[in-house]
């Protein structure tokens, strides 16, 4: 090693850069690394520094000169062939169990891969409603869905957190059960079908137009705003492939067969996981009481006899193991259901006190072998992950 470099991790903006084997890239920075077990995948440079490679949301962090392995990354490779997913995820499809012809609803599809696995489990013959409250996202599950030729998903905007719907009695005789009705200041489909063949004519000409929908329509003042600059700035992201996500105002109780919750959570099953030092204690309760509350919407949700899976990228026990006790007790006609394939490890069995007093319960002895949970230190090498498997019973109980 150079005198003049004597640390293989510095950046590609200083003067030398180091070559390394891959394997190695812990031995001057983990003490424990004896104790490691290193994969030798080749040599490479290191064109971040360690603190980069850690800290950056994305960019290159080792430029490989000698690989011993040849295959390629498979990210943009066969798009609309090949979808890649870890293996907790597809067994979190398979938990569910979904049969050809039911209705079923994943909350927070994004980015669809459960969406399109439970849609091929049933034969696509039935219903798949996948909902995310990201325009982006639910408009990316639709591009996939049809790179796969699945039929049976249809997609809409909407936060979890409002999933059944709240209705008045005379509104519930006029709306339709999905598909969100076109509010006074939103514009009609035949509006819209006029802004687009606005947006084919002159500017000059906008806004005695614009002004004609406004009177026949009723538009608002900020929606002629907005439509004004959508005509002078072109379709957008959002809508340059004529791709269109119609919302929801959520859904009916006791309409679904089979609902999936794969919870939005705090990550740390991930790997690498970056940012971890920007969790708390506080942050974790949080993840914890929003999951909660979406189970509430799903429970209310999926009929009598019907099942919900729940399922997170964490380690946390208090998003996974407290959720399930929460929902246990709360709902006295759940339960917990086995699961298969069963690939994972069992659930984590007692309870923790926090300084403050609070006591966060865990799983009961008997229960630990009807979850699964995967542990990236085990031999499995997988991400950290959790599924629950819940029966719906009677809910006159």
């Amino acid at each position: 090693m150079s005198d003049t470099c004597p640390s293989p991790f510095n950046s590609v903006h200083e003067e030398c850069r180091e070559t390394l084997m891959i394997g190695y890239i812990n031995l001057f920075a983990d003490p424990y690394y004896v104790e490691r077990k290193g994969l030798y995948i080749g040599q490479g440079t290191t064109m971040l520094s360690r603190a980069g490679i850690f800290r950056v949301s994305e960019g290159v962090a080792v430029d490989m000169v000698h690989r011993v392995y040849k295959l390629p990354s498979f990210r943009d490779l066969l798009e609309g062939e090949i979808f890649l997913q870890n293996l907790p995820s597809i067994i979190t499809a398979h938990a569910l169990d979904p049969r050809e012809g039911e209705r079923i609803l994943d909350m927070c599809a994004a980015p669809g891969g459960k969406t399109t696995a439970i849609a091929i489990l049933m034969k696509d013959k039935g219903e798949v409603i996948a909902v995310d409250r990201s325009h982006n996202k639910v408009f990316e599950i639709q591009k996939l869905a049809a790179e796969m030729g699945l039929k049976c998903i249809t997609t809409y905007k909407l936060d979890a957190l409002r999933s059944v719907q709240r209705m008045s009695e005379s509104d519930r005789k006029d709306t339709p059960q999905c598909g969100e009705q076109v509010e006074s200041n939103e514009i009609s489909d035949s509006s819209a079908a006029g802004i687009e063949e606005m947006s084919s004519t002159a500017i000059g000409g906008t806004q005695a137009t614009l002004e004609q929908l406004r009177n026949e329509n009723r538009i608002s003042k900020a929606e002629l705003r907005k439509n004004n600059r959508k005509l002078k700035n072109g379709p957008g992201r959002n809508n340059c492939l004529g791709g269109r996500v119609e919302k929801s105002k959520g859904f009916p109780p006791n309409s679904f067969d089979r609902v999936l919750l794969d919870a939005p959570c705090s990550a740390l099953g991930l790997r690498p996981r970056l940012f971890a030092g920007e969790v708390t204690v506080e942050s974790l309760r949080t993840h914890a009481t929003y999951q909660r509350r979406m189970f509430d919407q799903a429970v209310q949700l999926v009929r009598p006899g019907g099942v919900i899976v729940y399922s997170t990228c964490t380690i946390n026990p208090g998003e996974n193991e407290a959720l399930v006790r929460y929902a246990l007790d709360t709902y006295k006609f759940l339960s917990l259901a086995s699961q298969f394939p069963r690939v994972g490890g069992p659930g984590l069995v007692g309870c923790y006190q926090f300084s403050d007093g609070y006591k966060e319960e865990w799983l009961r002895h008997g229960e630990e072998d009807l979850v699964q949970r995967f542990d990236p230190s085990s031999s499995l090498d997988t991400i950290g992950f959790f599924i629950a498997k819940f029966s719906v019973g009677s809910k006159d109980v």
